[in-house]
């Protein structure tokens, strides 16, 4: 869904979220329909000046309940003029925003099939937008474009404005003659009346979909087009910033083959379509058949792909495409069945694109954000009124993986398969994913879904270990010391156990139930290094006190990413100790994975030892800008002139906007007194999110000197970067 734009480190980690509380309306409960629409026709014209829609919706519906003698849509500040039955008869109505109730002419019955249109105009608040070139910012580009999840559209044509119910859809508008418009489906027809200089654009989907995923987007694009099999695929990509454009959206034809593949499900709509569009409220919005996603976050020029991608955007989105727009849920208090699906689809995009480290490194950052979100709103389960996102995207995304990891690759991708074709074009809940699951498997789980997604929270695991060189046993004790109550019980955990000796590295798997669980492993010797839930398969929050060797141990020879960076982070405790800084060293020097690099980088830069500064000084060398970006805020902490130098000779030097930015903010804690003029000279320099200038600022607002002052009026008016 609505992906919410990332900056700087975090949007290489996640897509993610658009707001912290999701939905508080009263309709997160699932509403009674009395009628099931069977298709909208949505007519529409605009005055563009007075931001106004002239429309007639005709929505043909078929009766859910005996005696049917009326209506109700929902219909905010919409002008209605009239309601007629296809026939001509003129009907009554009651056009009381939200909501416009229409008395049919007579009963009807249950094999009854009814036609409304209803002529209306509008100034929508919401759902419709009309973006326009005014005097604060005269380069505004001109737009006309809607955004319907959650309940919006219901501002600009009448319509059930809930996903339970899914209805076939066309869209006819009329715009200038300059536009390009696109919307549902295929296009049946396109018209040019050039004494009226517009153009008439109709779309049509012809398969059943939830309202809120019915869209328009218009305004000055150039199209290009290519084929995915037997798909067709177009880009609406802005006349000047073509080659961004395509550079951004290079990898869909990949993604999409990818999809079809793993899911065992072809693509579903007629076209694929996505398009750019400016002053977005949100980083992207999978539209059925065409993604909307924000030109400002995810528009992307050739120096930016140091730093960012828009790869896991493009494949969020593009996976929505099954996992909310084919099969969709039935109300918003199961959205994690769209957005933990369309996140965990991204991030094994990823797994296949990137390999193995970075999927892991993904889900740890991940499992930060749920962590840490928990600590600041509260536990709450998934499915529930008062769920955040975090838990709709992150900790549904991992929920996904847990599964995948507790049922097996094959019989996982079988499951899902059969949920994508039992489900497909109708509404689904989460026991209706879990029966899925269980039909195509075999295997019961409701005492994962219940963990899990009903009930709140994560395991806090505390590991003990002791070795008995009698026995050559060791005795793994963990303890699960999250708080217990209605809304978090004891976890079972299927977890795996590594120990690694001398002569090798040997697992065992374990099924924790308890609130303490003990398990005694024979070994040949003493372990040199023990990892209690190898590859990261179980989302939780680990305290296992290790001593410094082992740590050390770790940071060189743990096979997982997840675990090389643990011991990354415990190792920053030992701040002047030369046994960790040769380690550490070594690890930020030559780990195969950047993530690794650039933690070990981190903590380096804590370090008080002979050679650090000298190390980060090596370590800017890296290829991967993460890690030099790392070694550049590690060297804030060091004020000495050579490092001034350094930190003005990268911000001139560097390709990267994430590592100018960074020198930037350095020289604020390298030589605050050339801090103000160093920035200026940056201030006015354009880059992707507007990082470098964004930096200045930052520095400018902390200086408190009153030669800023000219620069918040500048660049804090409106026509700027929100950000």
């Amino acid at each position: 869904m609505r992906t919410l734009i990332r900056i700087l480190l975090c949007c290489v980690f996640s897509i993610q979220i658009h707001s912290q509380v999701l939905f508080q309306s009263d309709t997160l409960v699932r509403r009674s329909r009395t009628y099931d629409v069977v298709h909208y026709a949505i007519t529409v014209s605009f005055d563009e000046t007075q931001r106004k829609v002239f429309g007639t919706t005709t929505i043909r519906f078929t009766p859910l309940a005996s005696g049917l003698d009326s209506i109700v849509l929902d219909a905010v500040a919409l002008d209605v003029k009239s309601v007629r039955l296809l026939s001509g008869t003129e009907l009554k109505f009651s056009n009381r925003s939200p909501a416009l109730a229409i008395y049919l002419d007579h009963r009807y019955s249950l094999e009854d099939t009814v036609t409304v249109a209803v002529k209306y105009s509008c100034v929508p608040l919401k759902g419709l937008y009309f973006i326009q070139p005014d005097s604060s910012n005269p380069t505004r580009r001109w737009q006309i474009w809607t955004q319907g999840e959650d309940e919006d559209n219901r501002y600009w044509f009448p319509c059930y404005d809930f996903p339970n119910d899914k209805a076939t859809s066309e869209v006819t508008a009329t715009v200038r003659d300059s536009y390009t418009l696109v919307s549902n489906g295929h296009l049946l027809a396109e018209s040019h009346d050039k004494k009226n200089k517009t153009r008439t654009f109709h779309w049509s989907e012809s398969k059943p979909h939830s309202s809120y995923l019915i869209m328009l987007a218009a305004g000055d694009y150039k199209v290009v087009r290519e084929r995915c099999d037997n798909v067709p695929i177009e880009y609406y990509v802005y006349k000047d910033r073509v080659d961004d454009g395509m550079r951004s959206l290079a990898k869909t034809k990949d993604i999409m083959k990818f999809f079809q593949k793993k899911i065992g499900y072809p693509y579903p709509w007629e076209k694929y379509s996505q398009i750019f569009i400016s002053d977005f409220m949100y980083g992207g919005m999978e539209n059925t058949s065409v993604v909307t996603l924000n030109d400002d976050s995810y528009l992307q020029d050739t120096r930016s792909l140091l730093d960012f991608t828009s790869d896991d955007v493009v494949a969020h989105e593009l996976s929505h495409q099954w996992w909310g727009d084919l099969v969709t849920c039935r109300d918003w208090t199961h959205l994690w069945l769209n957005e933990g699906f369309a996140s965990f689809f991204a991030s094994v995009f990823g797994e296949y694109a990137r390999g193995k480290d970075d999927f892991q490194y993904g889900m740890m950052q991940a499992a930060r954000s749920i962590v840490s979100t928990e600590q600041a709103y509260g536990r709450k389960p998934i499915v529930s009124r008062e769920s955040y996102t975090t838990n709709l995207y992150s900790k549904g995304s991992w929920v996904l993986n847990m599964l995948r990891n507790l049922l097996g690759e094959k019989e996982f991708w079988e499951a899902i398969k059969y949920y994508a074709h039992r489900h497909e074009y109708r509404n689904a809940d989460t026991h209706e994913f879990e029966l899925a699951i269980e039909d195509a498997t075999g295997q019961n789980l409701g005492w994962f879904f219940k963990q899990w997604v009903y009930k709140a929270g994560h395991p806090m695991l505390n590991v003990t270990t002791t070795w008995t060189d009698s026995t050559h046993s060791l005795l793994v004790t963990i303890a699960q010391n999250q708080t217990l109550d209605s809304l978090t019980d004891v976890f079972v955990l299927p977890i795996d156990i590594e120990c690694a000796t001398s002569t090798g590295k040997s697992s065992v798997s374990v099924r924790l139930t308890h609130q303490r669980d003990s398990v005694s492993i024979v070994l040949s010797e003493k372990p040199l290094m023990v990892i209690v839930d190898k590859g990261n398969r179980v989302l939780k929050s680990l305290t296992f006190e290790k001593s410094k060797e082992e740590y050390v141990y770790q940071l060189l020879h743990a096979e997982d990413v997840t675990d090389r960076i643990a011991a990354a982070k415990a190792l920053r405790t030992y701040t002047d100790d030369d046994t960790v800084f040769t380690a550490l060293r070594r690890c930020a020097l030559n780990d195969v994975f950047w993530g690794v690099r650039r933690e070990a980088t981190i903590s380096l830069g804590v370090m008080k030892t002979a050679g650090v500064k000298e190390t980060l000084f090596e370590l800017y060398k890296d290829k991967n800008s993460q890690v030099r970006n790392a070694a550049v805020v590690a060297l804030e902490s060091f004020k000495a002139p050579d490092v001034a130098r350094f930190v003005e000779s990268a911000a001139q030097n560097d390709s990267s906007y994430l590592v100018v930015g960074s020198c930037i903010g350095a020289m604020e804690k390298v030589d605050s007194t050339r801090a103000f003029e160093f920035a200026r000279r940056f201030v006015d320099q354009d880059s992707y999110r507007d990082i470098i200038r964004r930096a200045s600022l930052g520095v400018f607002r902390r200086s408190h000197l009153p030669q800023t002052i000219p620069y918040a009026i500048k660049y804090g008016g409106i026509g700027n970067s929100p950000d």
